[in-house]
């Protein structure tokens, strides 16, 4: 049975007297990673704000494990709920094991009274982060997605049982995006620790998430990815509708006005690129098409004509009609 990390109990979030989110009931269990998706203004970075302390709830309570978290002191949260900014304003030229060390803070008013067993702790958390061989390079000369996770591994070594993150993600190239989905997944199951985290990734979201906290309009809901996106049109509207669901292709695309249709045979990865340049110059795939193009693994054949490039069979294709014309006068 998973314990309960935080609790929110009826909270309401805002600034002043002006509520931004109202009657948030939600759970954070171990072991679980659930990110927070809205529109811009919707008040995701006030709610993460108000768990981390940093302000007042304007009504209910939040509770960390069973400590209403108004009666704790700055240091208790911080040696319960550990945080990883988008960015640092300055990075400091310390080592990065002496800026990983600093997650021991909450219980050390100066860092040279660390234990064995803390150092430890920060030896098998740059281990498991995979930045080992960072140890002993200066913070501020090693990459942003480096950096990203160095403050990953900061937050670990805080040994908080949950860890929220804002936008971890928002500096880096895909392949870093990657990375850091990938390690707080990997890092749910093998620290026992729970993910909290703000990201306008919506794909990687609903992919990895074991859960999702949606705010929309002052409301707030919280429910399985799968659930979420169906119900409250997510990708729709984080996309202001420019994306919308293709029943015949089976995937979210923007919206075209088709001026033809062609069917495509072939389910290799080639043929789901063919399709997708189709569609992304007007034509339309369907099954039931009256013409068809046959991919196998790493060939494109259309009408007995074999084509050497994705562009050049879409180039065929859009004079196609003309073809016909000429080929039958």
């Amino acid at each position: 049975m998973k314990n309960t990390v935080l609790k929110l109990e009826n909270v309401s979030v805002g600034y002043g007297s002006k509520t931004i989110v109202s009657s948030i009931n939600a759970t954070i269990n171990s072991n679980e990673l659930i990110a927070i998706l809205g529109k811009n203004g919707a008040g995701k970075s006030t709610l993460i704000n108000s768990i981390l302390g940093f302000q007042k709830v304007l009504n209910g309570e939040i509770y960390v494990e069973n400590d209403a978290l108004k009666k704790l002191s700055s240091q208790e949260i911080a040696q319960q709920i550990a945080v990883v900014l988008p960015r640092l304003s300055i990075v400091p030229k310390i080592k990065v094991t002496e800026l990983v060390a600093m997650g021991r803070l909450p219980y050390h008013n100066v860092l040279k009274k660390m234990s064995k067993e803390e150092q430890y702790l920060i030896e098998e958390v740059l281990e498991l982060v995979g930045i080992t061989d960072l140890s002993y390079q200066f913070a501020n000369e090693i990459s942003e997605g480096q950096l990203q996770l160095v403050m990953i591994a900061r937050a670990l070594c805080q040994d908080a049982k949950l860890v929220v993150l804002d936008e971890p993600t928002s500096n880096l190239d895909l392949a870093n995006q990657y990375k850091i989905f990938n390690l707080l997944n990997e890092l749910k199951s093998k620290t026992e620790k729970s993910f909290l985290m703000i990201t306008h990734e919506v794909d990687f979201a609903l992919e990895r998430a074991d859960k999702i906290w949606w705010i929309e309009d002052g409301k707030f809901y919280e429910n399985i990815p799968e659930e979420l996106a169906f119900e409250h049109r997510i990708i729709q509207k984080l996309s202001n509708q420019n994306l919308i669901y293709d029943q015949k292709n089976n995937r979210f695309s923007t919206r075209k006005d088709f001026s033809k249709s062609i069917g495509v045979r072939g389910d290799s990865e080639l043929a789901f690129w063919v399709k997708n340049a189709l569609i992304r110059n007007g034509i339309s795939v369907e099954n039931n098409a009256e013409n068809h193009i046959e991919i196998t693994e790493n060939n494109i054949i259309f009408e007995g004509i074999k084509f050497e490039s994705i562009d050049q069979i879409v180039n065929f294709v859009q004079q196609y009609e003309k073809y016909n014309r000429n080929r039958s006068e």
